[in-house]
């Protein structure tokens, strides 16, 4: 062999190796960041990125360079999108062995693994704003070229509005693209397939194959109008009572979280399953552009939560489902690896371990500015912003504007302020109400709500989800229909009961809330109703698993109104309320 030939020889060896050898690393973007410091740009609200002008002309163009990409690509659309669920097959080299995505559900791991994943998505648009940059004319050139530098994704905060901003409902846009303003196809709508993809990828069955584009429910805009409050109400509970993070990061029901049943999964699961469509079912929801603003503003509820308890982070949990690439029944900690994603361009993965900080991918978000300040401060500050967004209270403000009975569900924007004669002692404390629901998630194997009321449910199952007077929060059961037969993991919510009380302590129907008047007043009046997806109704006898039951506590407002949140009591739980009720807690249980 000449050496000519053996170094051809060596070349092709090394290639045939070169997808294992070099592998995609992720980073995250790398300009606007100061290393000294830690300071670092923004993700952005969607709504405030949207009147941004350089920055939302880059974002557009952006993201349609993306979702242009040859779906064979490992960076395009498809390929990273397909990462989360379907097609099941590996990506970066990372091989798996079980019939599911990589995403961690009803997992310690469920921020920490989305963490990398966003990640890569930000850092692939971030990369084609610099390359759309440098197509403006020299006249803007500089200030597009600024505008990209410090580009990163937005989030879209549901908890604020639910409402989805118009520049996810509209097919065109309107921006100013290097050649001037142009009228273009939104990429936020909806992804469109090139080609459409068939069996094997999509299997027949499930209702996705071979479909030329991502949709949405018809109803996506109702169903989150009419959980408006209760969202909002969730998330501010979440952020200011849970100060542990495995009952904040994920929605399996092990004991050792005792009465804690919300997460931030089970919010997380909330919207994808109001959204329906493509983002209503696990395989196929990233393939949806709102996926990833709903998945940033999640991240950043996980930001939040780290700057206010920076103590908490991951502990052992097992996990039930699996992924790709960990059996059913592994049991997950801190330095699981978070597959697929590297952290070199060799075989090295992230951990959570190394994904504790948004320091590590080069972003922050507005309510958490770390750099130059204590833990202390941070934590303060980041408390003092989530008052000021979600404390339905307004920070226990006098009575106010009595809540019409007639609106049905309030604005969450609007004050609940507690009545004064509702609050009792020199602390002015008064208690809270919550259901919380359990449940198999594989019951049904498919996806399914759980309705929650006070008062009167409608007749036809069509009407449930909205905004009635009876109604007040739906918990989402969100499930991977490539779940085998026979597994079961109980998942666990909370549906917030209070908003809804103060409007009918408002109205003159009860007298306090006090658990002597409110134990008769809810074993009476507070129903519950299942529900596909299509609206039909599921017997609740069909949920052998379920377990609804009632709590309350009481709740001492803070000692600094602008930075402290309430002091919460212990969870007491309220058996009698749904005792003999099918699919409710006994009297002889704890909860």
């Amino acid at each position: 062999m000449s050496m000519m030939e053996f170094f051809t020889f060596v070349l092709l060896f090394l290639l045939s190796f070169s997808h294992d050898v070099f592998s995609y690393r992720i980073t995250g973007p790398t300009s606007g960041v100061n290393a000294q410091t830690g300071e670092r740009p923004a993700r952005r609200d969607l709504r405030t990125l949207q009147t941004s002008g350089a920055q939302w002309d880059l974002y557009i163009q952006a993201l349609q360079m993306f979702q242009a990409a040859n779906q064979a690509d490992l960076l395009s659309w498809y390929s990273v999108s397909g990462i989360h669920g379907r097609p099941y097959r590996s990506w970066d080299g990372v091989n798996g062995n079980y019939q599911r995505g990589y995403c961690t559900h009803g997992s310690t791991l469920f921020p920490t693994w989305h963490r990398p994943y966003l990640s890569l998505y930000e850092q692939i648009i971030w990369n084609n704003t610099q390359t759309i940059a440098q197509q403006y004319p020299t006249t803007n050139r500089a200030t597009y070229q600024a505008a990209a530098d410090s580009f990163r994704v937005p989030y879209w905060d549901w908890a604020a509005s639910a409402a989805m901003p118009s520049s996810l409902t509209s097919s065109t846009l309107t921006i100013n693209t290097p050649t001037g303003s142009r009228s273009v196809t939104n990429p936020l709508f909806r992804y469109d397939f090139h080609p459409p993809i068939g069996a094997p990828d999509f299997p027949s069955g499930e209702g996705f194959q071979n479909a030329p584009y991502t949709t949405r429910s018809s109803r996506a805009a109702s169903n989150l109008n009419a959980n408006a409050a209760s969202i909002h109400d969730r998330t501010y509970l979440l952020l200011s009572r849970q100060t542990s993070y495995p009952p904040f990061s994920n929605n399996a029901y092990v004991d050792s979280r005792g009465n804690q049943y919300d997460s931030v999964e089970s919010i997380h699961d909330t919207i994808h399953g109001l959204i329906g469509g493509w983002m209503g079912l696990v395989p196929y929801s990233a393939f949806d552009p709102v996926f990833f603003l709903h998945h940033t503003n999640v991240d950043r509820m996980f930001a939040i939560f780290q700057a206010i308890n920076p103590g908490s982070y991951v502990g052992s949990q097992t996990n039930r489902a699996g992924t790709f690439t960990t059996a059913p029944g592994t049991t997950e900690n801190v330095n699981t690896p978070l597959t697929p994603f590297h952290s070199d361009a060799g075989t090295a993965l992230y951990t959570s371990a190394n994904v504790r900080s948004t320091r590590s991918f080069g972003y922050t978000y507005p309510e958490v500015r770390d750099w130059g300040l204590t833990a202390a401060e941070v934590s303060a500050n980041t408390r003092a912003a989530v008052k000021q967004l979600y404390d339905p209270n307004n920070q226990f403000t006098p009575r106010g504007v009595s809540v019409d009975k007639r609106q049905g569900n309030s604005d969450p924007g609007k004050s609940i302020t507690i009545p004064p004669s509702l609050k009792n002692g020199t602390a002015r404390a008064y208690r809270e109400w919550y259901t919380n629901i359990r449940v198999n998630k594989f019951a049904l194997q498919e996806s399914f709500y759980i309705h929650i009321f006070i008062g009167d449910v409608p007749a036809d199952p069509a009407a449930w989800l909205e905004s009635t007077a009876s109604f007040v929060g739906t918990f989402v059961v969100f499930m991977d229909n490539a779940m085998d037969n026979g597994q079961e993991l109980n998942i666990v919510g909370q549906i917030p009961l209070t908003r809804k009380l103060v409007e009918l302590y408002n109205a003159g129907t009860i007298a306090d809330l006090e658990p002597r008047t409110l134990r008769p007043y809810l074993r009476k009046n507070l129903q519950w109703r299942a529900q596909r997806y299509d609206l039909s109704e599921i017997r609740v006898q069909e949920l052998r698993s379920l377990r609804v039951s009632v709590l309350n506590s009481r709740v001492e407002p803070p000692r600094n109104k602008d930075t402290d949140f309430p002091t919460y009591g212990e969870l007491v739980p309220e058996p009698e309320i749904t005792d003999g009720k099918t699919g409710g807690v006994p009297a002889n249980a704890d909860a």
